[in-house]
Order: C-alpha cells, then structure tokens, then sequence
C-alpha cells in the first residue's frame, strides 16, 4: 500500500515514519525556516512556467440565449426580444448586446454544448466548480472546488516534504527560494466569487484571501489591509520572528502539528506581504492605474472587478475568483441574486440591456489589456456559470423571465495556451439541449487544469481516508488543448 502524507497526497517514495527518521539522521532537527525556504522554492521551481487563471463565475446561471447563443431564428417565445448581431468568425452570432465581444470572437473560443444533470444552483454549481456529480451533504461540497485545488497542487508542502530528505534537493531548494518565489497570496476571491465551493476536506489554507465590498466605490479598501512601507519597527519584529523559529524544530511527520506547519507558514507569509505593503498589496489600489485604464474598463462593479483581476495576477497570484455579476438590477448585486434571471426577479430582456453592456465592457478590456502587456499566454480566464436557462420564456404577472435549465449552457475561455478563434458544440434550433459535440462540465474542468499544469488524474485522501482523484471524469477539450 503506499504511504500517505498530511495533505492527502499519495506519497509512493516514503512513509512518514521513514521521512522522520532520515530528517533525525541527516542533522537533528527539521527548522521551520527550512521548511518555510523548501515551501516556497518547490512553489515556483527554477525556470517553470506559472500561469495565472481569472475565473469569472457568473452565478445564478446566465442565459445562452441572451449571451453567446442567440436563436434569432427560432419563435418568439424561445428567442426573446433581444436579437443578434455578427461576429469576427463566420456564421456565429452573439446577443446584440456584446458588440465588443463579437468583435472579439476570433481571439476567444466558446463553448456552446455544456450539459449536466442538475437544475438546481447548490448542486449544479458544485458538479461544475468540483467536476462531481450531486456530491453534496447539507449543501456543501464533499470535494474541493477548482480554485482550491489549484491552490493546493501549487503549494509546494509535497515537493518540500521529499527535498526535506536529500541535501541535495535541500540545497537546491535554498538557492531556488533565495532567487525569488510567487505572491504569498496565491488564491484570492473577490465578491465571494466561488460562495458555493470550498476547500472541504483540504483545509482553509486552500482557501482564498476574500475581498469583500465593491472596488468601483471610493471608499473601497481591503479590510485588514494598509500598504505601508516596511520600517524598522516592522522589520525588527520579523527579524525577531526569525530568531525564534531558527530554535523552534518542526513537530514529528506522524502528529497534527506537522501539517498546521505548513498551514501557519502560509498564512504567516501572506500577512507579512500585505501588512508591509509589499508585491500583492498594491496591486488592490487601483488609484495605481493610468485614468485612461481605469475608464476603458468602466467604473461599475464589473470594471473595477475586472481591472483588479488583472492587477493581482500581474502581481503573481495564480487563482482569481470573481462573483462576475455585471450591474443589470441598479442595485450593484447587493441582493445576490446575479444572473438567476427568473421573472419574478425582474425582465430578463431589461436588465440585459443593462447588464450587458458592462459584461461587454469589463470583460473585452480584461481580453485586450492582457494581450496588450503580452500576458495571454501567461492568464487563463474562464467566464462561466452553473448553467443555462429555460428555451421557453416564462411569464409571471406580465415579466418575463427564464427558469433553470442544467441541459444547456455556454462558456467563454480566452488565453492560457489554448487555442483561441472557434465555437465548440452547439445546441439545437430552440437551445434545448446539445446537438453537437456535447461537452461536459468535468471536461471543462480538465481543460482549466491542464492549462494549469495540474495533473487532474492526481490522487488525493477523502475524510474517510479513501484515495479519490481529483476529477472522477473528463478529458481536456482537444479542440482547445490540440
């Protein structure tokens, strides 16, 4: 049987009786500096690629139909009263309140043939954001999510935990960390981006640094948060700090403590880098930005989400999650009801005339900005949601709307090595379901981790001790990974 460490990695090279044993041979004590200096240099191996993925998660499940797959051929009461408009790839239209985005077309890649099992927002956002189908208990995930798995995969604890037992992965490791490593912050959610995903049996040190509140406001800040300038009091306390761990031996690889190490080592780094004012913290002051910057994104929520997504990533954090929930009720999302379009929250048509054009806005200047600093192939951004809505429009009290609908979806994916300039799938002529090509949510799933360089076929341990991977299906989209 193989061995198992902490983190609920299979550990085929040693147990951790025998990791504990050589760390005692090799010089006594296993230092939390050490670990602290492995931790991050297998973070960031030497000369490796790290791309950076902005997920834009459209909750509440958008509509295909008044997004990127428009019937303008079918009967009224499917196509709506939004009509479409051409885009820069032949023979495929968009919503006509996307015109920047249709002419964006040819450097983004759509799938239109997304499907699950689930209508339901709890369940049907957790088979999309975990790759699991209705594994659900008291309306939480049994299974990370995406975002935290990446997390995890990129936090170096497994390859620290076998250079611990060679001097000379050691060594390297030293060297490697002395040449710099990644922002301490390596997962942040703005808006309560992923709320109905989670670390689950991972840990909160998964999870992400929140960020609350909306940065299109003047008085938006982080909470917790002062970019100040280390100074001699702050780096008197860290050299302090220092001292203290240099005499402090990391507790035995068989005992709970050995794995809150890698827990506190990661939150201690993530708070030094933003109390100091350091890397990641500037990136939230959006003030940092030219004017003109500021307005082509636009000053709504989506905007300023947007912008600020690019600024974290081009500060090295490798997940961003936003609650994408452009502005289409005049309330800036305070109700949380996001893109659950039904008609008792309102006409659907309406609020996309209202919506639309910051989604347009925000998200075609998130595209262009990336290729502009020559960062698409570095960023992958997702933009989708837990699924469709219903063909047939619903009426309440004389509103139209449209209901859940899990057999038909869309999603939009630009950069990250993918290949960009087509439409995958298609549903059929009223959007009930897939006509061609049908792509599940896991494959999507796999997609993103292959262009993260995640191995989605890894094993990791559920509660019960069980190995699981960390996908139960799915295949990268060969169309996007060739």
């Amino acid at each position: 049987m193989p061995s198992t460490d902490r983190w609920g990695f299979i550990n085929n090279e040693l147990s951790r009786r025998a990791l504990f044993r050589q760390v005692l041979a090799a010089g006594g004590v296993a230092s939390l500096p050490l670990w602290l200096q492995l931790r991050a240099a297998a973070a960031n191996p030497a000369g490796e690629r790290r791309r950076s993925l902005i997920l834009l998660w459209q909750d509440g499940g958008p509509s295909h139909f008044e997004t990127f797959d428009p019937k303008p051929d079918a009967p009224a009461e499917i196509r709506g009263e939004l009509g479409a408009i051409r885009t820069t790839l032949p023979g495929v239209a968009y919503c006509e309140v996307l015109p920047r985005l249709a002419r964006l077309a040819h450097r983004t890649s759509v799938i239109r043939s997304l499907h699950q099992s689930s209508s339901d927002h709890v369940v049907g956002s957790h088979n999309v954001l975990t790759g699991w189908e209705d594994a659900t208990l008291q309306g939480k995930s049994r299974f990370p999510d995406l975002a935290c798995v990446i997390n995890r995969m990129r936090s170096g604890e497994q390859a620290a935990l076998r250079a611990v037992t060679d001097p000379r992965r050691a060594m390297a490791g030293k060297q490697a960390s002395s040449a710099g490593s990644p922002s301490a912050l390596q997962y942040v959610d703005i808006g309560g981006g992923l709320h109905r995903g989670g670390p689950a049996f991972l840990g909160s040190v998964s999870g992400p640094f929140q960020v609350m509140g909306d940065p299109s406001k003047p008085a938006f800040s982080v909470q917790n948060i002062q970019a100040l300038e280390a100074g001699p009091r702050f780096q008197n306390r860290l050299s302090l700090l220092k001292s203290t761990d240099s005499r402090q031996a990391a507790p035995p690889p068989d005992t709970a403590g050995f794995a809150q190490v890698g827990a506190v080592a990661g939150f201690r780094r993530q708070a030094i880098d933003l109390i100091s004012g350091a890397g990641t913290a500037k990136a939230f002051d959006l003030s940092r930005e030219a004017e003109a910057t500021r307005e082509r994104y636009g000053s709504h929520l989506a905007g300023r989400q947007c912008l600020l997504a690019r600024r974290l990533v081009e500060a090295g954090v490798g997940v961003v999650a936003v609650r994408f929930s452009p502005d289409g009720r005049g309330d800036y999302d305070r109700t949380m009801i996001g893109w659950d379009d039904h008609a008792v929250h309102g006409n659907i048509f309406d609020i996309m005339r209202r919506r639309g054009p910051q989604f347009d806005q925000a998200l075609s200047a998130l595209i262009e900005d990336l290729e502009d600093r020559g960062m698409a192939e570095d960023v992958l951004v997702v933009v989708v949601g837990e699924f469709g809505r219903t063909p047939r429009i619903h009426v309440h009290r004389g509103c139209p709307g449209r209901e859940h609908w899990g057999q038909a979806g869309c999603a939009l994916v630009f950069g990250g090595g993918l290949k960009m300039g087509q439409v995958i799938g298609a549903t059929n002529d009223r959007g009930e379901y897939p006509s061609e090509r049908a792509v599940g949510y896991p494959d999507l799933l796999a997609t993103i981790y292959h262009a993260m360089g995640v191995d989605s076929t890894r094993t990791l341990l559920d509660p019960a001790g069980r190995p699981v991977p960390i996908l139960p299906a799915g295949e990268p989209i060969r169309e996007l990974v060739g």
